[in-house]
């Protein structure tokens, strides 16, 4: 059974024990658990997991790639998502603010 001082907080139902840093975390769903795992290299022999319901939280959202296929980089191109893109700026205005009036 599980007790309520380990799910403080109702919509967190996952909770994280780091044993070796004696550190407590509590997240909304399996994606941002694993997220953080990813994140700090945390090796799972070193940490606990529970489960409010006794099994893991689905995400409600909805991603086209997994997190693993996230972190890795691809070997060609740079690491900013414009691929290429390009665009023109248009000339710097003077401070002045004076115009020409339009001819008629």
């Amino acid at each position: 059974m599980i007790e309520p001082q380990m799910f403080p907080y109702l919509s967190m139902s996952v909770r994280l024990e780091i044993k070796e840093e004696n550190r407590l975390c509590w997240f909304k769903d399996d994606y941002d658990l694993q997220k953080y795992l990813t994140r700090y290299k945390l090796d799972k022999r070193k940490i606990k997991v529970d489960y409010r319901d006794g099994e893991p939280a689905k995400s409600g959202k909805k991603h086209k790639r997994s997190l693993e296929q996230r972190t890795t980089k691809s070997s060609g191109g740079s690491s900013s998502g414009s691929r290429g893109s390009t665009k023109k700026l248009d000339s710097p205005r003077t401070s002045s603010g004076t115009r020409k009036p339009k001819s008629k």
